[in-house]
Formats: C-alpha cells, sequence, structure tokens
C-alpha cells in the first residue's frame, strides 16, 4: 500500500453511507469492488437507484483483479478543491479488467505516472490518508498478464 503523499487528493468519502461503503471497505482490504446485478451480471458504477438491465433488487458487490487499462487522463496543475493536495498529479479513468462498461476514476502514483498514455495498462496501489484508503493506481510493470505485452 503507498503512503499518502501531497500528490493525492485528500477527500473525506461517505465512508458510512450503505450505498458506497462495500466500495471503500473493499479499497481497506487493497481491492477493488463493484456492484453487479445479481441477474445478468451488468456492472454498474456509481450504484444508483434503478438499474441499465432493468432487473429489480438489490446490486451484488463483486471483487475485481485490480488491474485494467487507462481510457484517458488529465495532468493537473492547480489544485481545484480546498484540499486538493499539492498538484501535479495525473487523474485516470481506469476501465476495469472483469468489469466491461464503468470506468473508475482515480489518481495515477508511482513511476511514469507523469507522463502515462491512453492504453497503458494499470495495477492497483491503494494509498493511505490520515482517514481512509483510496484506491489509487500504478502502470504496470513488466509483462501483462492478460496481453502478454510489456509497458
Amino acid at each position: 500500500m503507498t503512503a499518502v503523499t501531497d500528490h493525492v487528493p485528500e477527500f473525506a468519502p461517505y465512508l458510512d453511507d450503505p450505498t458506497y461503503s462495500p466500495f471503500w471497505a473493499a479499497a481497506e482490504r487493497g481491492r477493488i469492488a463493484l456492484p453487479a446485478c445479481p441477474v445478468c451480471g451488468v456492472f454498474q458504477w456509481y450504484p444508483l437507484p434503478g438499474r441499465p438491465c432493468g432487473h429489480a433488487g438489490p446490486l451484488e458487490w463483486r471483487d475485481l483483479p485490480g488491474t485494467g487499462t487507462i481510457f484517458t487522463f488529465t495532468r493537473v496543475e492547480r489544485a481545484f478543491l480546498p484540499s486538493g493536495g499539492a498538484p501535479p498529479y495525473t487523474v485516470v479513468f481506469v476501465e476495469l479488467d472483469g468489469a466491461p462498461g464503468p470506468r473508475l476514476v482515480t489518481v495515477l502514483v508511482g513511476e511514469g505516472s507523469a507522463t502515462p498514455a491512453i492504453g497503458d495498462r494499470v495495477r492497483l496501489a491503494p494509498t493511505r490518508t490520515a482517514t481512509h484508503t483510496l484506491p489509487t493506481f500504478a502502470l504496470a510493470a513488466g509483462p501483462d498478464p492478460a496481453q502478454g505485452e510489456t509497458r
């Protein structure tokens, strides 16, 4: 787990909200979990009322591998939140392996985080703050087991 740095925005998530608490509990365990329809398996992020698939009932939280691909990114050069951390840092949209459809907005940490490319493979590299764990990602090093490639 990555220690907190000045280059990761720190904010207070809704840890006690039952709608999102499984997501934050998974992050505390060093995992990624997203809700899916238990009938058809369609993932839904964010877990809002109603489902795109039309089935009724509660969503089922599923652990994911913690790997994915950068869909897009932006480099933040100025803080835009009061507790936004000290820029610069890179915000990425990650297409998560095992969860077709949703993309997770997160921060890229570690070596190469200033110069990513769309399509780069990433792995979960959680960042611990004073109050919670953020599901941040780092560039995957070495061969990508899913693709047989290297960065």
